[in-house]
C-alpha cells in the first residue's frame, strides 16, 4: 500500500536557490526556497506576487544610463545620460529638459563608470578620463552643466591669473628640477624642466615651487613653459627641486569617486593618482587648498598598503568608506559624533574582496558592492561583536543570479507595498533583485527578465518610483527606451501603453427624417462593426449595432434600439465602444498582448498605421504591451520518513492546495506535464462585467511519478496572481 507525504511550503521568503543546492535538504533555505523563482515580486508575508509591468515613457536617443535626482519630496527627477547627452524627466516620467549638451562630457562606452553625488540643487559627476561636472537645478524644469572649478584666491592676482584652491601633488621624479627665468612676480616667465616632462595639456593649469604658484599660459617645448608667476618665489631661479603641479588635471586625469561626508566634498581615485583621497575644507566645498593643517582645512592623503589600490568607490556612512579594486576600508573616528580632521584621517583595511565598477548602493543599514569579479554581491556591514567591518556574500545561495553588475538601485517600499529590494542590472540584459528583512532574517533573491530577446540595461530610484532602460527591437531596429514599473500587479505588461477607439473615418448620418432601429450612415473608412457602441449628436443615449448592409452611398446600420429621435441629416456620430482601437506609437507592427481589466483579451498584431482590431467591441483604455511570464518551480519534494531520507525514490505529488490572495489566473503542473489552470467564473457570470478577484485555497490533482518531483506554478495569461503558500501531497 502506497504512503502519503505531506507537507507544506508555508513561503518562498528565501527565493531562488542555487542549482547546486537541490540536494541540500538540510540548508535552512531548502524548503522556504524554490529551483525557479523567475519575474515575481517577493512579499514581506513570503509569499510571492506576479511582478508589475512597465508603463513606455520615451524613446531615448541611444544606449542610456538612468540616476536619480531628489530636490525634495516634490521635485524628484530622473536623469538620463547619453552619448554627450542628457536629458530630464519627472517622476512620472514626462520630459522636463531634453537634449542638454552644453559641457556634457561622457561618452557611451564611460556611461556605467561614472559617479555622482547629489548635495542640495546640485549633483557632482565624476569619470577618471574626465572633467568633473556640475548639473545644477536653476528651477524646476531649468538645469545646467558646468565644468567643476577649484576655488580663485580674489585676494592674490597678477595680470589676471588668481592663485587657486586646487589640490597639489608631486608627480615627477625627485631627480627632475625646474629652473625659472626668474622669481618675482609677472607674465612671461619661463620654467625649464630638466627633463622632457611638459606637455601642452599643462596649458590652463598651475605648478608649485616652494609654495608658490604659477599659472601655465603657454607650452614651448617638452622642456620648456610660459607662465604668471603670482605668488614671489622667494628662493629665486633656482633649480628648484620642490615643485608640485596639481593632482586633478588634463595632464593627470580626474577622479572617479566623489561623496559628500561630514560637511566636506571628497574626491579619490584620479586617474594618475588611483590611491588618492581628497577632501574640501569643511563647508567650503569649492577650496582644497590644505593650508596648515588645522581641523576644517582641507585633507590630501593617500591610501597606502602592499600594492597600489585604486579606489574606485567613496560610500558616506556609519564612517567614510573607500572601496578599492583591491580591498574594503574605512575610515575610524574617536566617537560616532567626532569628525575626521587633517590629523586624524587613517585608512583601515578590512576586507580583501575588491569590488566593480558599479556603483555601490546603501540597503538596510549595509553598502552592498558587486565584487570585482562579478561573480558575488557582498553586504560591507559594521559588526559591533568584532569592532570591525565585514564583508559577507548576500548571493551565495543565488550566485547564478548574479552577472557582472553594471548598475544597482534599491528602494524601501512604494505607496501600495512595504518591500524594500536591491536591484542589479546584470550584463546579461537580466535584473537580479534581491529581498531583504533583516530584523526578521528574510533574504531572498528572484530574477527579472522582459520580451524575449529585449534587455533591461539600466534601473534607478527616485523614492517609491521605479525606472528602467530597456533595449528593444521595436519597429524593425534597436531602440532605447524608458520605462516605469508600476507600484502592484494590476499592470501585468511591458512597455505598456492604452488604446483609444479608432473612429474609422468621420461617421455621420446620412440623411434626414430618421426613425427606428435602422439608420443610414456614411463616412466610414472602413466598415461598421457588429458589436461598437455609438452615440449621434443630438440624440439622447447610446446605441449598439446589430447588423451592418453596404449601400451604394454608405452602409445600412439596424441598432439594438430605436432612435430615441430623428438625428439631423450629417449628425456626427462618435464610436464609443468599438473593435478597431488607436495603439500607442511606439508599438507599430509588434505582436503584443491585450487587458481590459479583469480579462486578458489574447494576442493581437498592430498595423503599420497603428490600430489593433479586437474581437469585440472595448472601451477606449484597454492596456496593450508585451507579456512576460512568471515561473516558479519548486525544489525536488525530500523529506526524512521512518525508513530514512526519499532521497531519488520513486513518488508522486497527487495533490496540491494553493492558498491565493486577489488572484485572476494561475496554472499549476506536476510530473504529469499538463498545466492545470484555474477557471475563475462567478455564478452569475456576465462578460461585461469585471471578474471577482479569488482569495482562498484551491485543489488541484496530479499523475505520474518521478525521483525528483517538483511543483510548476506558472499562468496562461497576464493577469495578476499572488501565491501565499502551497501545500503538497506527495505519494511514495
Amino acid at each position: 500500500m502506497a504512503n502519503t507525504l505531506r507537507t507544506v511550503y508555508t513561503n518562498f521568503a528565501s527565493g531562488e536557490l542555487n542549482p547546486l543546492l537541490v540536494t541540500r535538504t538540510d540548508a535552512n533555505a531548502y524548503f522556504s526556497g524554490a529551483k525557479t523563482l523567475r519575474n515575481w515580486y517577493l512579499l514581506d508575508e513570503g509569499g510571492i506576487m506576479r511582478r508589475p509591468g512597465t508603463t513606455y515613457k520615451a524613446t531615448l536617443p541611444g544606449a542610456s544610463r538612468v540616476i536619480p535626482f531628489i530636490f525634495s519630496n516634490d521635485e524628484l527627477a530622473v536623469f538620463v545620460l547619453s552619448n554627450g547627452r542628457l536629458d530630464v524627466y519627472d517622476s512620472n516620467g514626462g520630459a522636463v529638459q531634453t537634449n542638454i549638451t552644453t559641457n556634457v562630457n561622457w561618452t557611451t562606452a564611460q556611461l556605467f563608470e561614472i559617479n555622482f553625488a547629489q548635495f542640495g540643487d546640485t549633483v557632482f559627476m565624476t569619470h577618471r578620463e574626465n572633467p568633473m561636472l556640475e548639473v545644477k537645478r536653476t528651477s524646476a524644469t531649468t538645469f545646467t552643466v558646468s565644468e567643476f572649478a577649484f576655488e580663485l584666491d580674489e585676494d592674490v592676482v597678477v595680470s589676471g591669473a588668481y592663485k587657486t584652491h586646487a589640490p597639489f601633488y608631486k608627480y615627477a621624479n625627485a631627480s627632475v628640477t625646474i629652473t625659472l627665468s626668474t622669481g618675482a612676480t609677472g607674465t612671461g616667465r619661463t620654467i625649464t624642466a630638466s627633463s622632457p616632462i611638459w606637455t601642452s595639456d599643462y596649458v590652463g593649469h598651475y605648478i608649485r615651487v616652494d609654495e608658490a604658484q604659477i599659472y601655465i599660459t603657454a607650452f614651448n617645448s617638452s622642456t620648456e613653459l610660459v607662465g604668471t608667476i603670482i605668488e614671489t618665489i622667494s628662493a629665486g631661479a633656482g633649480p628648484h627641486a620642490n615643485w608640485e603641479e596639481e593632482l586633478i588635471s588634463a595632464v593627470r586625469g580626474y577622479p572617479q569617486a566623489v561623496t559628500f561626508h561630514d560637511n566636506r566634498l571628497y574626491f579619490a581615485g584620479v586617474r594618475d593618482a588611483p590611491a588618492a583621497v581628497i577632501a574640501s575644507r569643511v563647508g567650503e566645498y569649492l577650496n582644497f587648498d590644505v593650508g596648515t593643517g588645522l581641523a576644517d582645512q582641507a585633507i590630501n592623503v593617500f591610501v597606502s598598503g602592499d600594492r597600489v589600490n585604486e579606489i574606485r568607490h567613496l560610500v558616506s556612512s556609519r564612517n567614510l568608506q573607500v572601496l578599492t579594486d583591491g580591498g574594503e576600508y574605512f575610515v575610524p573616528t574617536s566617537t560616532d559624533t567626532s569628525a575626521v580632521t587633517p590629523a586624524n584621517i587613517t585608512f583601515l583595511r578590512q576586507t580583501p574582496y575588491g569590488c566593480s565598477r558599479a556603483k555601490p548602493i546603501i540597503f538596510d543599514g549595509a553598502t552592498l558592492y558587486a565584487q570585482k569579479n562579478g561573480k558575488a554581491i557582498r553586504e560591507y556591514l559594521f559588526s559591533d561583536v568584532e569592532n570591525a567591518y565585514a564583508s559577507t556574500s548576500i548571493s551565495i545561495l543565488a550566485s547564478h543570479l548574479v552577472k557582472a553588475p553594471v548598475d544597482m538601485a534599491m528602494i524601501t517600499g512604494t505607496t501600495t507595498r512595504p518591500e524594500q529590494f536591491a536591484f542589479f542590472t546584470n550584463n546579461d540584459g537580466t535584473l537580479a533583485l534581491f529581498h531583504s528583512v533583516r530584523a526578521e532574517k528574510i533574504a531572498g533573491w528572484t530574477q527579472w527578465s522582459t520580451k524575449i530577446g529585449d534587455e533591461f540595461t539600466s534601473i534607478t530610484a527616485i523614492n517609491e518610483n521605479l525606472f528602467c532602460v530597456v533595449k528593444r527591437e521595436l519597429e524593425g531596429g534597436t531602440v532605447y527606451t524608458l520605462e516605469k514599473f508600476a507600484e502592484q500587479d494590476d499592470l501585468t505588461l511591458d512597455c505598456s501603453g492604452t488604446t483609444t477607439v479608432n473612429q474609422q473615418g468621420s461617421p455621420l448620418v446620412n440623411g434626414a427624417s430618421q426613425t427606428g432601429t435602422s439608420i443610414n450612415v456614411d463616412g466610414y473608412t472602413t466598415a461598421p462593426n457588429i458589436g461598437d457602441i455609438i452615440t449621434i449628436a443630438g440624440i439622447t443615449g447610446s446605441y449598439e449595432i446589430q447588423t451592418v448592409t453596404a449601400t451604394a452611398s454608405g452602409h445600412t446600420i439596424v441598432l439594438d434600439q430605436a432612435l430615441a429621435s430623428s438625428p439631423a441629416d450629417n449628425a456626427v456620430i462618435t464610436i464609443t465602444s468599438g473593435r478597431v482601437h488607436n495603439s500607442p506609437a511606439h508599438l507599430t507592427e509588434e505582436t503584443i498582448n491585450a487587458v481590459d481589466g479583469t480579462f486578458s483579451l489574447g494576442s493581437f498584431t498592430t498595423s503599420a498605421s497603428d490600430t489593433i482590431t479586437f474581437d469585440v467591441a472595448h472601451s477606449a483604455g484597454v492596456i496593450v504591451g508585451f507579456n512576460y511570464e512568471p515561473s516558479l518551480e519548486t525544489m525536488p519534494i525530500d523529506r526524512e520518513v521512518a525508513n530514512g531520507p526519499l532521497t531519488g525514490e520513486i513518488k508522486r505529488i497527487s495533490r496540491a492546495v494553493i492558498d491565493l490572495s486577489d488572484s485572476l489566473n494561475v496554472a499549476l503542473q506536476a510530473a504529469d506535464n499538463t498545466a492545470k489552470s484555474l477557471v475563475i467564473r462567478d455564478v452569475a457570470f456576465d462578460v461585461a462585467a469585471p471578474v471577482a478577484k479569488v482569495t482562498g485555497k484551491k485543489e488541484f490533482f496530479f499523475l505520474g511519478y518521478d525521483r525528483e518531483p517538483t511543483l510548476k506554478i506558472t499562468q496562461t495569461a497576464p493577469l495578476p496572481l499572488k501565491v501565499l503558500g502551497v501545500a503538497l501531497e506527495v505519494v511514495f
